[in-house]
């Protein structure tokens, strides 16, 4: 384990923090546990479906306490990076719900540190770009994001999952996402002249800046907004006091089905030579 990756493993993963705690509660989900092994939970008439998502710790007898009092059909069990107990304890290993990978640069050293350690051509792509001036970005707070904004970023989305005939995110959980992290996010806009090109949704978390999610038109891509726009946020991050900076997952060679069509975005982060981190498979508990 690197001195990045040790690093990132000691802090409270977005999973667990309170703003994430609101989130799951303003979707349907309830929220128990304490500090730092939040457990989610759903009843569904008599029984109920759990998930618990990199926990600091995983308290074994309190979790079957659980599952005994509200009867749970389903427990999902994602360890975080601390040494979790071993796997023949959790359950038996099944697809995981949050991302099971995800790759992190370590932003606590100068910009030209940072900007050096990408590859070439994403170097190239972004100093270029600056320099011939065709992109604009505009950073607001989700806090106070304009009605305007909102618009703009969910027809943004909208028109992106088109494109790429996928389903996209449920607007209700953008909505859960912007109203729980007003205070702790940011969302980088890319204009081309007066169209929106591509945004980006970075949280903030336990000086750890979260790539949470990301959409971009044709000519987005062209102009190489995205890489703009990863760029900005790592600045920005940096700004906010982080020193980690987390793509927030990418594609697992462990779930290839799964993952499938992660691939491409996946190569796009890997331009910016992050270190890759692999969580411990997730478990599922049958029963009470």
């Amino acid at each position: 384990m690197t001195d990045l990756v040790a690093k990132f493993a000691l802090r409270s993963d977005l999973h667990q923090s309170p703003m994430h705690a609101n989130l799951m509660e303003e979707i349907g989900w309830h929220v128990t546990g304490p500090n730092d092994s939040h457990l989610f939970y759903r009843t569904l008439g008599p029984l109920t479906i759990a998930k618990l998502q990199r926990p600091q710790s995983i308290d074994l007898d309190w979790l079957k306490d659980f599952r005994k009092k509200h009867h749970a059909l389903t427990t999902y069990i994602e360890p975080g990076l601390v040494t979790p107990p071993p796997s023949s304890k959790l359950g038996f290993s099944v697809e995981p719900f949050a991302h099971s990978c995800t790759s992190l640069i370590d932003i606590k050293g100068s910009e030209q540190s940072i900007l050096n350690s990408f590859s070439q051509k994403t170097r190239y792509n972004i100093t270029r770009t600056l320099r011939k001036n065709n992109l604009k970005i505009i950073t607001t707070s989700l806090s106070t994001m304009s009605h305007e904004q909102l618009t703009a970023f969910y027809a943004l989305h909208d028109a992106w999952a088109r494109k790429r005939s996928v389903v996209g995110y449920p607007i209700s959980l953008l909505n859960a996402v912007i109203k729980a992290h007003g205070k702790t996010g940011d969302l980088h806009f890319c204009y081309r002249g007066d169209e929106l090109v591509g945004s980006l949704l970075i949280i903030y978390y336990e000086g750890v800046a979260t790539y949470y999610a990301a959409f971009a038109t044709d000519s987005g891509y062209h102009t190489f907004a995205p890489t703009l726009l990863t760029w900005t946020a790592i600045q920005q991050a940096k700004a906010e006091g982080c020193d980690i900076f987390d793509f927030g997952g990418i594609y697992d060679p462990r779930y290839p089905r799964m993952y499938k069509k992660w691939q491409g975005f996946t190569k796009f982060k890997s331009t910016f030579h992050p270190t890759v981190v692999s969580y411990p498979p997730t478990t599922l508990q049958l029963g009470w």
